[in-house]
């Protein structure tokens, strides 16, 4: 949380200081102060819209454990370990009360139907995180060039970070989710075939 409060306050400082400062605007301090205090509403309205979408127009089956699609393979996990993922991820904030899905709220951790659920979450998140990216440049072209340019890239970039720290945490995780849910399947498996015996 501290993370994102951080991005999104350097950068609304950064707004506010480069158009009264740096290089100002020919503005009213009010209403610089209100385009930038408009800036983190923005963002998260818009990614809130893809976020919807994706969540509630396309089906499951689209987002297990078995689609391909979303497999990650060794280099990509090497990059992000190259980036140090493994110091920062936890520092990232996770939205998965915003699904109804959290790994902090769970009865039984080991079990595969919520180790699956889990994977499935994640390949949501990180579809909603890259679609967040891509599309996160859009607002700038609904307002007047220099407000898009002096207001609405700095808070774009700053959502771009903010969209790609958990699409790296939701991508690096889901190899490990896939090994653990083999292994309790496995469990599963020659438990239930003694208990049959």
């Amino acid at each position: 949380m501290l993370l994102y409060i951080l991005v999104i306050g350097i950068a609304m400082v950064l707004v506010f200081c480069g158009n009264v400062f740096w290089s100002p605007i020919d503005m009213s301090l009010l209403k610089i102060s209100l385009l930038t205090l408009m800036l983190p509403f923005l963002m998260v309205a818009w990614d809130g819209i893809f976020a919807t979408l994706i969540r509630r127009a396309f089906p499951e089956k689209w987002f297990t454990k078995d689609v391909k699609f979303h497999d990650v393979g060794k280099k990509e996990c090497k990059f992000y370990e190259l980036l140090g993922i493994k110091l920062w991820k936890d520092h990232v904030l996770e939205l998965g009360m915003f699904t109804s899905f959290s790994k902090k709220k769970v009865s039984n951790p080991n079990d595969p139907e919520y180790i699956s659920r889990f994977i499935m979450e994640c390949n949501y998140g990180a579809q909603i995180h890259l679609w967040n990216f891509i599309l996160g440049f859009v607002p700038i072209f609904f307002f007047p060039r220099e407000i898009g340019i002096r207001f609405i890239l700095p808070a774009v970039i700053a959502n771009s970070i903010l969209s790609i720290l958990p699409l790296m945490i939701l991508r690096y995780n889901v190899p490990r989710l896939k090994r653990l849910l083999a292994v309790l399947e496995k469990k599963a498996a020659r438990a239930s075939s003694t208990l049959t015996k």
